[in-house]
């Protein structure tokens, strides 16, 4: 991997500041994490993926290095700011939960920046879940019993099944729990909801792969296939032996078929 550069860029309106790392060289591909994480979780694909693109991972309003929220704000409006900002007019997009949310409402509302995208372990506005949605219970539960005694029940929650059983993987997710200040889990959040429901699934072109691990919640795994079976160019790819971290709980493959998906989305769109 060439010499990553990590940097703060201003956000519009003295709203703070956003936190991105770059590194390597060729299309630029961009990783964006999940909620109550931050940029380190996907290391072991800014490893692999600089090897042969400009790899770019930033860490959303309200996590990691980045600011904390001041008033009402949009992750994909904030996303956008950061492309235009890198010069960046289109990119491939990989998200895991929240990041897959945002990368795939930026395909729907500006479609031109989003040549492909990797959504795993998305979530979607509007599902009916059969079981309390896991951020929802976090938050109640610090409500509760406070920050510290969350981040155990966060840990232990039956989402992270899949990590808890790897040592790697655990020690990875355990590091990036403990990092998180949980502040979502205190504040009222002023994040604009995302306009994206199964209703809008059709007018996402960009083809996408959807990648879902097989321990998962049944929630998580449900809407995966909603995704897959509403977005017309969408792939569906199961994990069995991955949670809801499938980047961390099986980093080979997860390279291999984003790598795969990658490379056969630029033929198509040179064929």
């Amino acid at each position: 991997m060439t010499e990553a550069i990590g940097k703060h860029i201003a956000l519009p309106g003295d709203q703070g500041e956003l936190w991105v790392e770059v590194a390597g060289a060729g299309d630029p591909l961009v990783f964006i994490h999940g909620f109550g994480l931050d940029a380190a979780m996907w290391d072991k694909q800014f490893a692999h993926f600089s090897r042969t693109h400009r790899t770019i991972r930033y860490e959303m309003r309200g996590f990691g290095r980045s600011s904390r929220p001041v008033g009402p704000y949009d992750h994909v409006e904030d996303l956008q700011h950061l492309l235009a900002h890198m010069g960046i007019r289109s990119a491939d997009f990989i998200g895991l939960s929240l990041g897959a949310n945002v990368a795939l409402n930026l395909a729907r509302v500006h479609p031109q920046a989003v040549r492909a995208l990797v959504a795993a372990s998305p979530g979607l506005p509007g599902h009916a879940w059969n079981e309390e949605r896991p951020p929802e219970a976090a938050q109640a539960y610090a409500r509760s019993h406070g920050v510290e005694a969350t981040r155990r029940f966060w840990f232990e929650h039956p989402l992270f099944a899949g990590s808890r059983s790897r040592p790697d993987a655990r020690d990875d997710l355990w590091s990036a729990i403990q990092r998180y200040d949980g502040w979502h889990w205190t504040h009222e959040n002023p994040m604009r909801p995302f306009s994206l429901t199964a209703a809008h699934l059709a007018e996402i072109k960009a083809p996408c792969l959807i990648l879902s691990g097989g321990l998962d919640v049944a929630g998580y795994r449900d809407i995966a296939r909603t995704i897959a079976a509403g977005v017309p160019s969408a792939m569906l790819v199961e994990f069995s032996d991955a949670g809801h971290m499938v980047n961390l709980d099986d980093p080979a493959r997860f390279n291999h078929e984003v790598q795969r998906f990658l490379e056969k989305s630029q033929q198509d769109a040179e064929g």
